[in-house]
């Protein structure tokens, strides 16, 4: 029995897992069908959103005045996503990077050439080190796509991995994911650490997740996310969570009894 599963009054609890989410709506974009109805449905999930001072939605370009009112918008977005997804949240204090830049140009946002801010990564590593020291599997975003934000999220998993890769895991972040070839996806989690393997954590991805998507998170939901969406549901794509080869939780598995 995995040692996050005690019994307790001759029940066995469910499994805690935390995902890091960057933002307030990547892991239900990443990881909802597993939520709904996948292996996640059978644990106790704890969301935690990094960079949980926000500013940007599909409709205004962000200005460092409307940081308030908007992040209380996306933190009602995230209540109504934590209803409907059944997990709890927590959010962080750090400014999303369109706060910390004022920058919006895509091929600097999705730049996978960019220098990390080397503090920034630290501090994120020490937080998530707190996270881990719960007893909950931590899911990571691997950072497929570049998103910078994503990719300092990822670098600090990455090394929380590096010095022990019991209970770390990695997810592909979507819509980025769904946009890119599997090989293309392999690659780039891979590069964190060559020895991750996936496994599947849902079923085939289908609409009554993109419905509650749609419906949760309307100030994120454009074209990009459709065609995503679309993408997903054409290909039968599953959502797949990475573990270093050896250290993937039998629970989380598709089909095995937590």
């Amino acid at each position: 029995m995995s040692p996050s599963t005690p019994r307790r009054g001759g029940r066995r609890e469910r499994p805690a897992v935390t995902i890091v989410s960057p933002h307030y709506d990547d892991a239900p974009l990443s990881l909802g069908q597993s939520l709904l109805d996948g292996a996640l449905s059978r644990c106790r999930v704890r969301v935690e959103v990094v960079f949980g001072r926000s500013n940007f939605t599909r409709w205004f370009h962000p200005t460092r005045g409307r940081a308030v009112p908007v992040t209380a918008w996306r933190r009602s977005e995230e209540a109504l996503a934590q209803a409907s997804f059944g997990y709890r949240v927590g959010t962080a204090p750090w400014e999303e990077i369109v706060l910390r830049t004022g920058q919006l140009d895509a091929d600097q946002l999705l730049d996978a050439d960019a220098e990390l801010d080397e503090q920034l990564v630290g501090d994120l590593a020490a937080w998530m080190r707190r996270l881990r020291g719960s007893g909950a599997v931590v899911l990571v975003p691997a950072g497929i796509g570049d998103h910078l934000d994503h990719r300092l999220v990822a670098e600090a998993g990455r090394r929380l991995a590096a010095e022990h890769a019991d209970r770390i895991g990695f997810y592909e972040d979507r819509p980025y994911a769904s946009l890119v070839g599997a090989d293309v996806v392999a690659d780039q989690v891979r590069a964190l650490r060559p020895d991750l393997v996936p496994v599947d954590v849902s079923g085939p991805v289908g609409e009554r997740l993109h419905r509650l998507l749609r419906r949760c998170y309307p100030s994120q939901v454009d074209e990009l996310f459709v065609g995503a969406m679309d993408a997903d549901r054409a290909s039968g794509a599953r959502e797949r969570v990475w573990f270093a080869d050896g250290e993937v939780p039998s629970w989380l598995q598709l089909g095995a009894s937590p």
